[in-house]
């Protein structure tokens, strides 16, 4: 049976990874539609990446259904996730979409790789008819911050206690 939760996006391959290290092939796949085995290890993904500030079912449910959830796996070793990036479109701008959830998994940091995931998903995102991304990054977090102005966010607002005391954010955005 062929698996139909996910989707290949293979037009990718040609910008994709073939130059990173220690990593046999990576793909890039969009969640299509509800599988309760993909989701819990995105899931598990999520709480690693997060901890309890991950996302649980129902925004994952949500984020699938009604968002775009991409996912960057190796294919060959052992399957595993090496980052996600969850999008939701905007209610009020009919082309934006927000940066709701992105992360790379520890061992994989520092070797661009969440760079150019990024840069792909967001050249997917151009090409679904979006015209703007905005997200919201914790200040102290320098390599988030530094990787989102290298992939060219503005910081457009900076918001005391957003997501409580002394949850600060800084609110970028980009226009593809």
């Amino acid at each position: 049976m062929v698996d139909q939760s996910y989707e290949y996006v293979d037009r990718f391959d040609k910008y994709l990874l073939s130059d990173v290290e220690d990593y046999d092939s990576l793909k890039i796949y969009r969640f299509k539609d509800f599988d309760l085995g993909r989701m819990k290890e995105l899931i598990h993904f999520s709480e690693e990446a997060f901890g309890e500030k991950a996302a649980d079912v129902f925004e994952v449910v949500f984020q699938i259904y009604y968002g775009n959830v991409f996912l960057l796996k190796e294919s060959h070793k052992n399957n595993k996730i090496l980052g996600m990036a969850a999008f939701s479109r905007a209610w009020d701008k009919n082309k934006m979409a927000y940066l709701s959830d992105y992360a790379i998994a520890e061992e994989a940091r520092g070797e661009s790789l969440g760079e150019k995931f990024l840069k792909i998903v967001l050249e997917d995102l151009k090409d679904q008819g979006f015209e703007q991304i905005r997200l919201t990054v914790d200040p102290d977090n320098e390599p988030a911050v530094s990787l989102y102005e290298s992939l060219g966010f503005e910081k457009i607002e900076f918001v005391e206690d957003l997501y409580g005391e002394e949850e600060d954010r800084y609110i970028m955005e980009l226009v593809l």
